[in-house]
C-alpha cells in the first residue's frame, strides 16, 4: 500500500469509526532524498579519530518509513589512491549510528559520502547530497610536535603570588596557494589558540575535560583561508583550569576537610599546523624546542575563582626557547597517554547579553544587573590611564541593602571571584577572559572613571554546542517560565561536561547527569556529547592496586577526591566518596543513549566498566552487612525515606539495565546473572520495605520518594500498583501539593505519576506558588534552578529539572513507546490539566521531528500531530465521556473532539 493510499484509507476508517465526537485528518507529504546527514553524530566533523566512524540520516521527507538504504563514499588521501566503499543493498530501517564499514582509515582521510533509501513500497530515492568526515591524527607516530613548557614558569613564587601564565609563539612563513591547513592542538590546563593575532576557531574554554593522566582532548582547526602570504605567527596562551589548583589568599577556594587536591604540572601546549599547497608538497610547523615562549599578561588564571589580565605587559615578557617536556609514568599527563580527537560539540559563546540596569554604589563602584541568571564571563569595553584597573566581582543574589550577596557562589567578601583588567592606556581596550567563566546575574564594577553605558560591560553566555532538540509553549505564562529558567540552567552547567552549578563547585557530578537525564536528553540532541561523559566516568574509574578497585566516585574525572568520611545528616549517616545512584551512571546512562539514539557502541565500549562497577557494589555490600554506603534521596525535604530504600531501588534499577544491555549485545550467560541480581535485589526490597497497614500497601516511610522510587523502578507488583499509586497522590496531597523528594527520587515522582495518568497531581505540584517547588521559585525571582525548590543553596543547579521532560512528554503528550528503541514506535497522549487551554511542543528523533500541539475549549478538543517517517504513533485524543485512539503511520494529521 503506497503512502497517500494508507493515509485515504486511515482517514476513512477514523470517519466512519468515530461518528461524531471526533474526527482526523491526514495530509500526505511527497518523497525526496535522505536529509541531515551526520558523521559521529556531528554534521561534516574535521579532526575525528574514531576507527568506524557512526553515520546518521534522516528518511526522505514524506515517505512511508525506510525498508532498506546504501552508503556509498569516496575516500580522498594524500598517501593513497582513491579508496571507494559501497555498503550494496542493506534491508534495515536504521537510519542512526549506523557504522562505516569500508577500508580502514588512516590520519587525515577525507569522505566523501552519501546515503539513497528504499521505502516500504520498494522505491528508491535519489541520491542525498554529498556530506564528509575528516580523519585527525590517529596514533603517536601521526605527531611530530612535541609538548613545550616555559622553562623560567613557577606557580608558586617568592613573595607567595602566582607567576603570569606562559605564552608560546613561533613565526612561520607561507609561500604560494595554500590547498588546505589544518591546525591540530591542545594545553594544560587550558590553551587559546590563535593566528595572526585572531582566534583559530569559535570554540572557547579548551580542552574539554578528561581524566588527564588517561587521555587529552585536542581540536583540529582549518587554518586555509586564515593563512596570508608571508610570515605568520601562531599564539598560544594558556590557563589554569582544573590541572593547576592552588590556593591563593584573598581568592575563593572550593573545599573543606573531606576534598584533596593536586597540581597535575605546570602549563604546556602542543600544536602541528600542516600546511599542503596547490602544488602537493606539504609543509609542518610543530611545536619543539625552538618555539618561543614569556610568561604573559593574564597575572592569574583559576577554573574557580577568577581571571586577571595586564595589558601593560603587552604579548609578554622575558622571552626565550620553549623547552621540551620530559614526560615519565609519573607525570601528567604520562608519556604513554594518547593525544584523542575531543567528540564533544565544543564551547561556544551562544549569546552577548547587555545589561538591563545599572545602579551606582556609595563607593563608587556599580551594579549591573543582566535580568537573569546565566553561566559565562564579562566581556569589557573601556578606556583609561595606564595602570587602571577594573575589577568585576559576579553574583547570583543582592542582599537585602542592594549590595551584592556571592554567599550563593560559596565566596566571601575577602575571598573572592574576581575578573580584573590593567589598562595598558592606548585608545578603547576589548578584554575578556579565556580560562574560566562564572554563574551570575549581577556584576560589581569598580575602577571605571565614568559610569558604564550599555555597552561598557556585557556578558558572554557559554555553553556546549549540543543542538536544541525539542521546543515547548503553553497557554500558562507560569508553565512557559518554569521551562525558560529550567532550560537556562541546563545551559548553565553544560560545558565540556555537565556540572552541578557555574560557580561554587563546578563538579563532574555523575549523579547530577543521571537524575536529570529525561530534561537533558529532552532539551538537547547529546548524542555526541554524553558518550565522551561516559568515558569520562570509565577513565577515572579506580583500577585494580588503587583503594576501592572497581569504584566510581561521585565526580568524573575525579579532580578533587573526596575522604571516605562518614557523617551524620538527617537522612541518616551518608558518605559523598561512594553512591549507587551516582556511580550507577556507568550503566543507566548508556541504557538510555541506546533507547534515545539506537547507540549500541557506547554500552558495548564500556562493558567492561559496568562489570568492574557492579562487581566492586556487591564487594561493597558484602562488606557492609548488605547497607552499601551513600547518600540516600540527596536534597530531599522530607529526610523520612529511608536511605537503603533509594540505594536499593537505584542497585536494583542498574542490575536490571546491564540485563538489558547484556541482551542486546548477545552476551547470553551475562543476560541470566544480572536477571538473577536484580531479582535477588527486588526480593530483597519488598521484604524490607514493602509495607502494609489499614489503609493498603506502601514502601518505606510512605513518603513521596518511597512511593514513587517502587513504581518507577518495577519494584511494585502489579497487584499493587493501583494501591501504591494512591498511596503516593495521598502523600503529596498531605505534603499540601509540594514536591518534597531529593534529586534520586525527583524524576521517578514525575515518570510514576504520569504512568499511572495522574498528571493532575502534577500540575498541581508544579503551579504551586508556595515553597518548596517550580512555582514558588517563580513567584520570588529565581531566573534558573535553585539547588532545593525552596530556593536555598546554589542559584544555578540543573538537577532538579524533570519539570522539563514532562512539559514535552507529558502535557504535550510526545513520548516513546515502552519497547521501542530510536523513537520508531510513538505515543501521543497530551494532558489537558488544569487550567490549561493550549500547549504544544516537539521533539527531534532520529527519524525527524515529531509535534504535537492541542487546544481545548468550550466547543472541543483539537489536537494536530505530525509522525516522522518511519515511526508509527498510536495517539490518545481526550473526549467529554471517553479518550479516543487512534494509530496512525507517518505524516501530519488532525484530530477533534468534543
Amino acid at each position: 500500500m503506497n503512502h497517500r493510499r494508507l493515509i485515504l484509507t486511515l482517514s476513512t476508517a477514523l470517519l466512519l469509526a468515530v461518528s461524531g465526537p471526533a474526527v482526523a485528518a491526514a495530509t500526505p507529504g511527497g518523497t525526496a532524498q535522505p536529509t541531515s546527514l551526520r558523521t559521529e553524530n556531528l554534521v561534516a566533523p574535521i579532526g575525528i579519530d574514531a576507527a568506524k566512524p557512526l553515520l546518521s540520516w534522516l528518511p526522505p521527507r514524506g515517505s512511508a518509513g525506510q525498508a532498506a538504504y546504501e552508503i556509498r563514499t569516496i575516500v580522498d588521501t594524500p598517501s593513497r589512491p582513491r579508496d571507494q566503499w559501497d555498503s550494496g543493498k542493506v534491508r534495515s530501517g536504521g537510519t542512526s549510528n549506523i557504522a562505516y564499514g569500508g577500508p580502514a582509515l588512516r590520519a587525515r582521510d577525507h569522505v566523501r559520502w552519501q546515503v539513497r533509501t528504499w521505502d516500504t513500497a520498494g522505491r528508491v530515492s535519489p541520491w542525498s547530497a554529498e556530506s564528509s568526515w575528516e580523519m585527525g591524527l590517529l596514533s603517536a607516530s601521526d605527531w611530530s610536535a612535541r609538548w613545550i613548557e616555559n622553562p623560567s614558569y613557577d606557580y608558586t613564587q617568592a613573595d607567595g603570588k602566582e607567576a603570569p601564565l606562559p605564552v608560546f609563539g613561533k613565526a612561520f612563513p607561507v609561500h604560494g596557494p595554500v590547498k588546505q591547513a589544518r591546525l591540530y592542538t591542545t594545553g594544560l590546563g587550558m590553551y587559546a589558540a590563535t593566528l595572526n593575532g585572531r582566534p583559530v576557531g569559535d570554540a572557547v574554554l579548551e580542552p574539554g575535560q578528561t581524566t588527564y593522566s588517561a587521555e587529552v582532548g585536542y581540536r583540529t582547526y582549518d587554518l586555509t583561508r586564515a593563512l596570508r602570504p608571508g610570515n605568520n605567527t601562531i599564539g598560544l596562551q594558556t590557563g589554569s583550569g582544573t590541572y593547576q589548583r592552588v590556593k591563593t589568599p584573598g581568592r575563593y577556594f572550593f573545599g573543606n576537610t573531606l576534598e584533596q587536591y593536586t597540581v597535575y604540572g605546570e602549563p604546556k601546549v602542543i600544536a602541528q599546523l600542516e600546511v599542503t599547497y596547490q602544488d602537493g608538497h606539504r609543509e609542518v610547523v610543530s611545536s619543539d624546542g625552538t618555539w618561543r615562549t614569556a610568561l604573559g599578561p593574564t597575572t592569574f588564571s583559576s577554573w574557580w575563582s577568577g581571571e586577571e589580565y595586564d595589558a601593560r605587559r603587552g604579548d609578554g615578557t622575558g622571552w626565550q626557547q620553549a623547552s621540551v617536556v620530559k614526560l615519565s609514568q609519573t607525570t601528567t599527563p604520562r608519556d604513554t597517554t594518547p593525544l584523542r580527537a575531543d567528540p564533544r560539540p565544543p564551547i561556544t559563546v551562544a549569546q552577548n547579553i547587555k545589561p538591563t540596569a545599572v545602579r551606582k554604589l556609595a563607593d563608587g563602584s556599580f551594579i549591573l544587573d543582566f535580568g537573569a541568571n546565566r553561566s559565562g564571563w564579562p566581556s569589557l569595553s573601556v578606556a583609561g590611564r595606564t595602570g587602571d584597573t577594573v575589577t568585576m566581582i559576579p553574583a547570583e543574589k543582592l542582599a537585602a541593602d542592594g549590595t551584592l550577596d556571592v554567599g550563593s557562589t560559596g565566596a566571601k567578601p575577602g575571598n573572592q571571584i574576581a575578573y580584573r583588567y590593567t589598562l595598558s592606556g592606548h585608545g578603547v581596550e576589548k578584554w575578556h577572559p579565556q580560562f574560566t567563566y562564572s554563574g551570575y546575574r549581577y556584576l560589581q564594577v569598580s575602577g571605571l572613571r565614568t559610569a558604564p553605558g550599555r555597552d561598557t560591560v556585557t556578558m558572554d553566555v557559554v555553553y556546549a554546542a549540543n543542538p536544541s532538540a525539542s521546543e515547548f509553549t503553553s497557554s500558562s505564562d507560569l508553565l512557559n517560565q518554569i521551562h525558560a529558567i529550567t532550560e537556562r540552567s541546563i545551559q548553565s552547567n553544560m560545558t565540556s561536561v555537565l556540572t552541578d552549578c557555574p560557580d561554587r563547585e563546578k563538579g563532574p557530578y555523575t549523579g547530577d547527569n543521571l537524575h536529570n537525564i529525561d530534561a537533558l536528553l529532552t532539551d538537547y540532541d547529546m548524542s555526541a556529547y554524553q558518550p565522551q561523559l561516559v568515558r569520562n566516568m570509565a577513565t577515572a574509574q579506580r583500577r585494580p592496586g588503587d583503594e576501592s578497585p572497581g569504584l566510581i566516585a561521585n565526580i568524573a574525572p575525579e579532580f578533587h577526591r573526596v575522604a571516605p568520611v562518614k557523617l551524620q545528616y538527617p537522612q541518616g549517616t551518608i558518605e559523598f566518596l561512594d553512591e549507587v545512584n551516582w556511580g550507577g551512571a556507568i550503566i543507566r546512562i548508556p541504557w538510555q543513549l541506546y533507547l534515545t539514539y539506537s547507540d549500541t557502541r557506547t554500552m558495548a565500549t564500556y562493558y567492561g566498566n559496568m562489570v568492574a562497577w557492579l562487581d566492586y557494589e556487591a564487594a561493597n555490600k558484602a562488606a557492609n552487612k548488605g547497607d552499601i554506603p551513600g547518600l540516600g534521596d540527596w536534597s530531599a525535604t522530607d529526610n523520612t525515606t529511608p536511605m537503603q530504600l533509594a540505594i536499593t531501588a537505584g542497585y536494583y534499577t542498574a542490575a536490571n539495565d546491564m540485563a538489558n544491555i547484556a541482551q542486546v549485545l548477545g552476551k547470553t550467560a551475562d543476560h541470566a546473572k544480572y536477571m538473577a541480581l536484580a531479582a535477588q535485589l527486588a526480593s530483597e526490597f519488598t521484604a524490607r520495605f514493602r509495607h502494609v497497614d489499614e489503609a493498603g500497601v506502601h514502601y518505606g516511610s510512605d513518603s513521596e520518594a518511597s512511593n514513587a522510587m517502587a513504581l518507577d523502578a518495577g519494584l511494585v507488583a502489579p497487584a499493587d500498583r493501583a494501591a501504591v499509586l494512591d498511596r503516593l497522590v495521598a502523600s503529596v496531597r498531605r505534603a499540601g501539593n509540594h514536591i518534597t523528594t531529593g534529586s534520586v527520587a525527583l524524576g521517578p515522582l514525575f515518570r510514576a505519576l504520569q504512568a499511572g495518568n495522574r498528571n493532575d497531581v502534577l500540575y498541581d505540584m508544579v503551579v504551586n506558588p508556595t515553597s518548596p517547588g517550580y512555582g514558588y521559585l517563580i513567584a520570588s525571582g529565581h531566573t534558573t534552578l535553585s539547588e532545593d525548590l525552596a530556593g536555598g543553596g546554589s542559584q544555578n543547579h540543573h538537577f532538579l529539572g524533570a519539570v522539563d521532560a514532562w512539559f514535552v512528554r507529558g502535557v504535550a503528550g510526545i513520548q516513546q513507546t515502552p519497547g521501542s528503541v530510536g523513537y520508531r514506535s510513538l505515543t501521543i497522549a497530551p494532558a489537558p490539566v488544569g487550567d490549561l487551554t493550549h500547549a504544544s511542543g516537539s521533539y527531534r528523533t532520529p527519524l525527524g521531528t515529531v509535534s504535537s500541539s492541542w487546544t481545548k475549549s468550550a466547543h472541543g478538543f483539537r489536537l494536530e500531530v505530525t509522525v516522522p517517517p518511519g515511526a508509527t504513533a498510536t495517539v490518545h485524543v481526550p473526549g467529554r465521556d471517553k479518550e479516543t485512539v487512534y494509530t496512525v503511520g507517518s505524516g501530519k494529521f488532525s484530530f477533534s473532539a468534543k
